[in-house]
């Protein structure tokens, strides 16, 4: 795929970025543009799944580009506080419906995890990872009147597909981004330094999902399934910003960090066995 061109938004984000005075507008802008996505993917005209998966991954194209960007030029709260807000808007308005007779909650996750996974890619491409650990800690979802933290409630490592194997949601994560994160993470002839900020993206949030969980341990991701179960865990960018994950709330403490992780290593290392 070939790198998308520069939109109009786009354009127009990155000015309001640069106005050290444009904290309110940036944030009208973002929600706006959020709630026009919504209504989008409200009105999608689609019928069976594949269908439905392409057309929810159009109508929601502009608002992924825009937070890409946005995290990667991000250099303070107020900016980093305007992709929690589309993040929040996604997890909380977007429609829970059904399509080919079966259940089409986790496309509508899908697109959720979109935009959280754009701005930990922006984040992360530009070694400020703010954004991203803000979500983490801050951003709440309802689900089945469960309220709860969203990465949580809808980081899912499988797309289901009704009747058929469920897909590696990851694998279908890393399609869709590629082309828009060209302009900062460059490629390389095996790919390997986006591959590898993703296998570190999804460790992060496989290990904060563990607070939530009994056990301790959360989804692991298409990293996993690539590695021998030899190799040694994608932890560096959970390593390097401990301290600003447990600020923002990704974990109580140092303690509860080292026993996730242990706990999610053991899953990581299973399915890198598969």
């Amino acid at each position: 795929m070939t790198s998308q061109p520069e939109t109009a938004t786009v354009a127009e984000l990155k000015e309001l970025l640069a106005d050290p005075v444009g904290r309110i507008e940036l944030h009208d802008f973002i929600g706006d543009e959020t709630l026009r996505t919504v209504d989008a993917l409200r009105s999608a005209d689609c019928e069976g799944y594949d269908e439905c998966l392409r057309a929810y991954e159009h109508a929601s194209a502009e608002l992924i580009g825009l937070l890409v960007t946005g995290a990667y030029f991000s250099n303070c709260a107020d900016h980093d506080k305007a992709w929690a807000h589309a993040v929040r808007l996604l997890a909380n308005r977007i429609p829970y419906t059904s399509t080919d007779g079966g259940p089409a909650i986790n496309l509508q996750h899908h697109v959720t995890l979109l935009a959280i996974y754009a701005v930990a890619f922006g984040a992360a491409a530009a070694d400020r990872i703010d954004p991203l650990a803000r979500i983490i800690g801050t951003v709440r979802a309802e689900e089945d009147g469960r309220i709860g933290r969203v990465t949580y409630l809808v980081n899912c490592d499988r797309l289901k597909k009704p009747d058929e194997a469920p897909i590696q949601a990851s694998l279908r994560l890393w399609m869709t981004l590629r082309s828009m994160t060209d302009e900062f993470i460059p490629r390389t002839t095996e790919d390997t330094l986006f591959d590898a900020m993703l296998d570190e993206i999804e460790y992060l949030l496989g290990v904060t999902h563990g607070r939530d969980t009994a056990e301790g341990s959360g989804p692991v991701g298409y990293g996993a399934i690539q590695v021998l179960a030899t190799r040694v865990a994608p932890d560096r960018l959970v390593r390097r910003n401990l301290d600003l994950l447990i600020a923002h709330e990704a974990f109580q403490s140092a303690d509860e960090f080292y026993i996730c992780r242990e706990r999610y290593n053991k899953a990581y290392a299973a399915e890198a066995r598969v």
